[in-house]
Order: structure tokens, then C-alpha cells, then sequence
């Protein structure tokens, strides 16, 4: 992987924007038109091991959605993908002893495929969850990487894992116009609405064993995988990824600064010191995010008592007086006014 990293921000590895462009090329959209949107030349791709900016992608996805008119390509574009389109990474993963073995490392280098976005498994007696967090605030690239990133773990898996399956998905996004699509290309049920981004499994998949299993050629891979690792510059962005940990606890409730950091992997009097030296506090990010979160779900809508508890708040009443703090009007008659001036505004 290129050494010539943007430092600015989070990065991604060019092949996946590789992977999105493939695709829109194949419906006949000019790859030129989308790199002149996302702010990318050609020499930005002449190394596919290079890095490109994690926003820049993030514009790129939600102009192929422009252009398509498809709210749900993300599930696509991993489909029929095949291990060369992802060098080493791929791989290391199907020369992994057993599927679990394969997810560890999956986590393990998730900074090279991006150093803003999240994944973390939580495996209990039974049940494995999968979650995803994408980087930054709400905005609608995040619904189709969330779409891309379970389409490739379920759909693509189960091609090099015999006996693999997956009991349910879950998105953030609301339910589309057609939600038989999402089961269809998953081949699970689906959930929409749900507080986080998830994809449940039987915890006795993660000792399936990988057919293609190979310690020496996975050691090499691991080797190599982790000399790339090394040579990242280090996006430490805690008040962003504090945010994102918001998002995903929010709906339990009462959202502690001790609980945070050590998913941050820090103590909590470096992250109260970083919080100050950011000229913020936990308050400050939690109201922040609830805003951003309410606006999103709102415009989108979702029902308020739902988004009470999606939001943290103990009561529909708290949700109503933060609101009214925030923007000065009421849930209702924000969402009102702003149906008003989608109608104004006609069609796209």
C-alpha cells in the first residue's frame, strides 16, 4: 500500500472506491463525471493500494445513488466480487482457520479499508452480532455502506464458507418501498428502524472452518498485512469517534463517560483532558449528536415516540423540550414546515 497518505482526515484504500466506481460503469455512468463530484483526479487511482479521502468517498456513493435513482445499490456492488479485487486482504481472510479466525482479522486491519468507520463483534453463549458504524454525521452515503458492508459479510461469506448462515439484519435506515429487495440479496430477514446497524449469528458459526485454511500462507498474508498497518499515519480523531459511540448507545439510555473510554481505548481522564483541550465536554458531543440524530429521523419519518427512545430520553416530554432548545420549534411542526418545502421544491 502507497505510502502517500492524506494525514487531514480519515482515509480509505482505493480499491474500495475502485469497487463503487466498477459498478457504476457498468450502468453506463461516467467514471470522469463521479471523480470531478468527489473532488478525485485519475493519479488518485493510479495505485489501487493507494489512500483517497474518506469523505471523498462518502460524496462518490451518493452521487452513483443521484445518478441511479437507487437507494439500495450499496447491496450490489459487493456481489460477484472476486479475492483479487482485494489483493492481500482477501486472502488473509480465506486462509484463516475458521470463520471467527477470519472476522478477528477482518477487525484487526479495518484501518485498511478506512480509519473512520467501525465494526465490532459481540459474541455471547449463543449469538454473535455484527455492528457497523459509518464515520462522520448522518448523511445518506452512511445508509448504502451500511448496505455494501453486511451484503459482502452475508452474500460473500457464505460463497467461501460452507454451512455459513446469518439469522437477521438489521439497518438504521428506514423501511424502503421495497423491503423485499434487502431479504432477497441477503437471503435473511431484514429489520428497518433499529437502533444500529447489525447482522446476528448463531455463535457456533465462528468454528466453521475455513476451506481453503492454510497457517503458512496466512501467516505471510498476516505479516504483511500488518507491515501496511504500521506504516498508516494515525487518524486519531476522539471527539469523532467518541460521536459515533454515542450513536450506538444511545438508545440504552443514560450515556457515561466511563463507559466510553475504554472502547476508546484510552482512561477517562485522558478523554475528559482531550474533551477540554477540544473546548467541549460529553453534554456538549451527546446534545450534539441527539440533534443531529433527530433531524435526520425526523425528515425521514420516523414516529416521535420512537425517536424518543432511539434518542436516549426517558419520555417523549424531554425529547419535546430538547427539540424546542435546539431549533426553537416544536418536532411536529419542524417536520411540517420542512414536507412544505420539499412539496415547494417539486421533484429532483
Amino acid at each position: 500500500m502507497s505510502r502517500e497518505l492524506a494525514t487531514s482526515g480519515p482515509t480509505a484504500w482505493a480499491r474500495v472506491l475502485v469497487l463503487f466506481l466498477n459498478y457504476a460503469e457498468k450502468r453506463g455512468i461516467d467514471r470522469r463525471e463521479l471523480l470531478d463530484i468527489a473532488a478525485l483526479d485519475g493519479e488518485a487511482l493510479a495505485d489501487p493500494d493507494g489512500r483517497i479521502p474518506l469523505l471523498s468517498l462518502y460524496d462518490l456513493v451518493e452521487a452513483i445513488e443521484d445518478v441511479t435513482q437507487n437507494a439500495a445499490f450499496g447491496l450490489e456492488v459487493p456481489l460477484g466480487v472476486e479475492l483479487e479485487a482485494l489483493d492481500a486482504l482477501g486472502f488473509l481472510f480465506i486462509t484463516s482457520d475458521t470463520f471467527g479466525d477470519a472476522l478477528e482479522r477482518m477487525l484487526r486491519y479495518l484501518r485498511l479499508w478506512n480509519d473512520g468507520e467501525h465494526l465490532e463483534l459481540v459474541v455471547d453463549a449463543e449469538l454473535a452480532c455484527m455492528s457497523f458504524e459509518p464515520y462522520g454525521p448522518i448523511r445518506r452515503a452512511h445508509i448504502q455502506m451500511a448496505q455494501a458492508t453486511f451484503s459482502d459479510l452475508v452474500v460473500n461469506s457464505g460463497r467461501f464458507v460452507p454451512g455459513l448462515g446469518f439469522e437477521l439484519v438489521r439497518f438504521r435506515q428506514e423501511c424502503p418501498a421495497d423491503p423485499a429487495e434487502y431479504q432477497r440479496i441477503l437471503g435473511v430477514p431484514v429489520e428497518f428502524g433499529c437502533a444500529r446497524n447489525e447482522v446476528s449469528f448463531q455463535a457456533s458459526m465462528l468454528g466453521l472452518r475455513m476451506p481453503s485454511a492454510n497457517a503458512a500462507i496466512c501467516a505471510f498474508f498476516d505479516r504483511y498485512a500488518r507491515d501496511q498497518l504500521d506504516r498508516l499515519p494515525q487518524f486519531n480523531d476522539v471527539i469523532e469517534r467518541l460521536r459515533n459511540l454515542i450513536r450506538q448507545h444511545l438508545p440504552e439510555g443514560e450515556v457515561r463517560l466511563g463507559d466510553l473510554a475504554p472502547r476508546l481505548h484510552v482512561s477517562e481522564r485522558t478523554l475528559q483532558r482531550r474533551l477540554a483541550q477540544a473546548g467541549t465536554t460529553l453534554q456538549n458531543e451527546l446534545d450534539e449528536v441527539r440533534r443531529q440524530q433527530a433531524l435526520y429521523f425526523l425528515e425521514h419519518g420516523t414516529a416521535i415516540v420512537e425517536l424518543s427512545w432511539l434518542l436516549g430520553y426517558s419520555e417523549p416530554a424531554a425529547f419535546h423540550r430538547a427539540f424546542k432548545r435546539w431549533t426553537g420549534t416544536s418536532p411536529e411542526a419542524w417536520r411540517s414546515a420542512r414536507r412544505a418545502t420539499a412539496v415547494a421544491a417539486g421533484p429532483r
